[in-house]
């Protein structure tokens, strides 16, 4: 059978690391080993009722057309007053594209602006797919460190050390998968005035904007939206908030001339988002009584469980984590052990603890921090547990 021959574009493409872990511990669990699966970045709850029951009258009323590429207007609408609600943003349906995820908002952002010889910027340890993505549209990502002991903050200082004149675009995402670093206002600030001055576009990812811990508020860039007009984009979903990770609905919020061309680019690659799902979104986020107390059951349960986590990493000699601000992920420092793994970094180690220990973590070498693993703790207390009692085990043999 002859090869096909690739294009540039895929030929040097990494696939998404955290679906691999999925599919290895899926299958595991298949074989009835009992696995601790701490890899996938997935609500455990359901989808709350009221929210389910409004895609199933979604499908019986019959709505199972096409919707404008854009978005239903309805979902736009109910989107541009989250953001009107929430932060003040004067905005409305015209700045508002409806995607399948948060991703392809991501991706549709940069095929729209971004090109060969740009550079987007990053802040390091960053979530898998940005740099994959910003590679897509023929731009070089461009990665800004951070440090554990600062919480892995972003700083406009390690900014200006990385930065260049081809830099394009800067994307933050806060709260942080894989570390739960929230961004601080008076730095976004910052950031935000530097992007200004320098012709830059802000990219603000808030897929984890309603899980927040120890009664932090979620600092947006849409807070500054008239403070900085034509200079921010930010993207969401409906997916981790409202646990609808398999609906497939996310958005960008965006100046009007960007919606129309990214709506016009999703014309000829996706369509639009399902009408289901756009049917079930709405619901969630028009419904704010049900949806608060919704996503106030789902944050006590990581709350507890973020607690619980890191407890536990604490016990395990060698082992440091920064605590997470928001989403649902500890993000420790295992370094210290490598040698006495003999592994020579995260994919090893995490390759040895899912054969040996079965227990599931992704590699920090997929989010630019070798010396890390990302843990889930979107899983039940007890899970959790078990498998801080199966890590703690395995850290001390040699």
């Amino acid at each position: 059978m002859t090869t096909p021959r690739f294009s540039r574009r895929v030929a040097h493409l990494a696939p998404s690391p955290t679906a691999a872990v999925g599919k290895v511990a899926s299958a595991l669990a298949a074989a009835g080993v009992d696995v601790v699966d701490f890899g996938i970045g997935e609500p455990d709850f359901d989808t709350p009722d009221f929210v389910r029951r409004a895609g199933i009258d979604a499908i019986e009323a019959g709505r199972t057309k096409y919707t404008d590429s854009a978005g239903d207007p309805g979902l736009r609408d109910a989107i541009a007053a989250k953001y009107r609600r929430e932060q003040g943003t004067e905005c409305s349906r015209e700045n508002v594209l409806v995607t399948a995820g948060a991703k392809q908002a991501v991706f549709n952002v940069c095929q729209a602006l971004v090109q060969d010889g740009d550079e987007v910027a990053m802040f390091a340890p960053y979530w898998v797919s940005f740099p994959e993505i910003v590679r897509l549209c023929g731009a070089e990502p461009v990665f800004v460190p951070t440090d554990l002991r600062s919480g892995w903050k972003p700083s406009v200082s390690a900014l200006e050390r990385v930065a260049t004149e081809r830099t394009r675009a800067v994307i933050v995402n806060s709260p942080c998968n894989p570390t739960g670093a929230l961004i601080e206002k008076e730095e976004l600030q910052r950031l935000l005035d530097w992007c200004a001055e320098r012709g830059v576009l802000l990219l603000f990812d808030e897929t984890y904007d309603h899980f927040l811990y120890g009664g932090r508020k979620h600092v947006s860039a849409a807070a500054f939206w008239t403070k900085h007009p034509g200079r921010i984009v930010v993207t969401g979903a409906a997916s981790k908030t409202y646990a609808m990770t398999g609906w497939r609905l996310g958005w960008a919020l965006a100046p009007k001339e960007l919606v129309s061309a990214m709506a016009s680019y999703q014309s000829h690659s996706t369509s639009n988002a399902s009408s289901i799902s756009q049917e079930a979104a709405r619901a969630a986020l028009t419904d704010v009584d049900r949806s608060e107390a919704s996503v106030a059951e789902m944050l006590a349960h990581y709350d507890r469980r973020r607690a619980l986590f890191l407890r536990g990493l604490k016990t395990i000699p060698g082992v440091e984590c920064a605590e997470p601000e928001g989403a649902f992920y500890v993000f420790p420092k295992v370094s210290s052990l490598y040698a006495r793994k003999k592994v020579k970094g995260s994919v090893e180690f995490c390759r040895l603890l899912l054969e040996e220990a079965r227990v599931a973590g992704v590699p920090g070498e997929a989010f630019g921090m070798d010396s890390c693993v990302r843990f889930s703790f979107a899983t039940p207390e007890g899970r959790i547990e078990e498998g801080v009692r199966r890590l703690r085990a395995w850290a001390a043999k040699d």
